[in-house]
């Protein structure tokens, strides 16, 4: 990179030259740049290397050369931004440029797709909003979730493939008697810290586990020698193993709330360490020494910018080759990057393809659109007015208000899983007593909420109520602590699908004081029972769905567009895929 220096001995040339060309001398230069001529012959040379200037050097006294500068101070400062940006150094280059955001987000785009360099495989991947939040056992989103997988392990874990409980942290566990089970840990697993893995980092991980409903029933666990826990319980669980391969009870370090910015930057045993994660993008790198197979990428980039869909790839505000469009056979793009309506507009067609394009993969998630009936509204203790709410908010009147051209990615449906069908007991319905204001609240930074709650909000008032949105952050909606009638939401499930809507139902917060129209009594009983396997999660849903107080909506065509090079890259349930088993073939 060019020094300070040069710089600014450039930006004095542009001062003399405002029109970028002029004829000159040598001697001149050298008088104005205050230097010798042989210093200036030099800076030239220097300037002409770099694509500064075009020197046109006439021999002979009196002869006069020509020197054209070929870029202005903006050009300037933006190519310097690209090479930082391009070293990794976001932080200096977004100080560089300073309000000039739209320049910024120009330059990120130009670093989207892969690359190869010296065996070093290097994948990066477009997003909507930052992701501040990596911390397990905290309610996370779905990508977030997909994250935390990569940068932390369990006790045991779940194969995406095939849907099978494997060994994780926990190379072999038994059931000592009906309420104790006994975990033995793998030796020499180490955290990103370069520290060890110890019982003690279990202990204290699995009892923080037990504060939330889903692990309730953890009465204590403790250390049975260096590298063996044993979990002893007040309520028989033949799922245990499973239940330990949910997000929630990964493993941290044990004094994980002791370390700085642990969120943003978590230490893990997994395959991939948090090497930055700010404003503009989420690093991860292979950890080498990972306990398990060395991932095959080597870096994956997450490059975030809010306003990702208000700019075409294709604009080129400079000339700079930093604004060149992404060809779109080298990107890699996921559905939830933009929204659909943004997607069908064509916004982002460099690096998305257009919707006649083929994806790599898709398929229909296992999951998608809900909307809860909040047990604490007076307008929703009947069953006759959730059924009024169900008639008005039928997913099936409710695609003939989304625009034309996305209707082909939603789906809609009457149960959580696509090969479900449930829907509410059969009788009569009542409408709400006019005059009628409903809240419905959803969270923010989601790209489909605003069209579809506009257009619930539009439906509900041809028929005379009056519906107010209300956007909140991420953790407040899904801890239910706002004010609020209904509450519109979405929901993935990874594999095994029908073992995890049970578990979401029973353990995400917001949902624990609605889905049993707030009998606490009527929960707990269906807690015992789901562990018990008496309860199945397809009965638990009839049970929430039929009294209407979980009302699903619609499913989503989740995509995955990779480059043409990348190979074992696979669309997981959560809209990403597995990053340690992709990698890059050489062209």
């Amino acid at each position: 990179m060019a020094s300070r220096r040069l710089e600014q001995q450039y930006l004095r040339l542009l001062d003399v030259f405002p029109a970028q060309s002029g004829s000159t001398t040598l001697q001149e230069l050298a008088d104005k740049l205050h230097c010798s001529k042989r210093h200036m012959r030099s800076l030239l040379v220097q300037m002409q290397t770099l694509g500064w200037v075009d020197w046109l050097s006439v021999a002979g006294r009196g002869h006069r050369s020509r020197l054209t500068l070929l870029r202005n101070a903006h050009q300037l400062l933006v190519e310097k931004a690209d090479k930082l940006i391009g070293e990794g150094s976001f932080d200096e280059a977004i100080s560089l440029l300073g309000e000039e955001k739209q320049l910024v987000t120009s330059l990120l785009r130009s670093k989207l797709g892969y690359s190869i360099r010296n065996e070093y495989q290097s994948l990066s991947i477009p997003y909507y909003r930052t992701m501040p939040n990596l911390y397990p056992g905290t309610p996370l989103r779905r990508s977030e979730v997909h994250l935390v997988r990569q940068i932390f392990n369990g006790l045991t874990r779940i194969n995406e493939d095939t849907g099978a409980l494997e060994p994780d942290l926990a190379h072999q566990w038994r059931q000592v008697d009906e309420r104790h089970w006994r975990f033995y840990l793998r030796p020499g697993v180490l955290f990103h810290d370069g520290r060890e893995l110890a019982s003690q980092d279990v202990v204290e991980s699995l009892a923080r586990c037990a504060q939330q409903p889903l692990f309730s029933h953890i009465q204590r666990v403790y250390q049975s020698g260096t590298l063996s826990v044993v979990v002893e319980l007040s309520q028989e669980d033949p799922q245990l193993p499973l239940l330990l391969s949910h997000p929630t009870a990964l493993i941290l370090p044990a004094d994980h709330a002791l370390r700085a910015d642990f969120a943003a930057h978590p230490i893990g045993t997994g395959p991939y360490q948090v090497s930055e994660n700010n404003d503009w993008r989420l690093l991860l790198k292979a950890y080498d020494r990972y306990f398990g197979f060395r991932a095959l990428l080597d870096e994956v980039e997450v490059l975030m910018w809010p306003d990702l869909a208000t700019l075409s790839l294709g604009d080129k505000a400079t000339n700079s080759t930093a604004f060149n469009a992404v060809p779109a056979e080298s990107a890699a793009w996921l559905s939830s990057s933009i929204s659909d309506v943004d997607y069908v507009a064509g916004h982002a067609v460099n690096f998305t393809g257009k919707p006649s394009d083929l994806s790599s993969e898709m398929f229909l998630e296992r999951g998608g659109y809900f909307l809860l009936c909040d047990s604490r509204s007076s307008q929703w203790q009947s069953i006759e007015k959730r059924r009024w709410l169900r008639e008005k908010l039928n997913p099936n009147l409710l695609i003939q208000k989304l625009i034309e051209p996305i209707r082909q990615f939603w789906v809609p449906t009457g149960s959580l899983l696509p090969s479900w069908f449930h829907c509410m007991d059969a009788g009569k319905s009542q409408a709400p007593q006019m005059p009628c204001r409903l809240r419905l609240a959803y969270h923010a930074q989601h790209p489909e909420y605003r069209m579809l709650a506009g257009d619930m909000r539009d439906v509900l008032a041809d028929s005379g109520v009056e519906l107010e949105l209300i956007e909140i952050e991420y953790e407040r909606w899904a801890t239910g602590e706002v004010k609020a009638d209904l509450w519109l939401g979405t929901v993935n499930f990874p594999v095994p699908e029908a073992w995890n809507v049970g578990a979401w139902l029973l353990g995400m917060p917001l949902l624990k004081d609605h889905i049993s129209g707030g009998n606490a009594e009527i929960f707990n009983q269906w807690l015992q029972q789901w562990r018990e396997e008496t309860l199945t999660s397809q009965q638990l849903v009839q049970n929430v769905v039929g009294e209407g107080w979980l009302q699903p909506l619609f499913h989503h065509w989740m995509r995955l567009k990779g480059p043409e090079q990348a190979q074992g890259i696979h669309l997981n349930n959560l809209g990403w895929f597995d990053f340690k088993s992709t990698w890059m073939e050489p062209e």
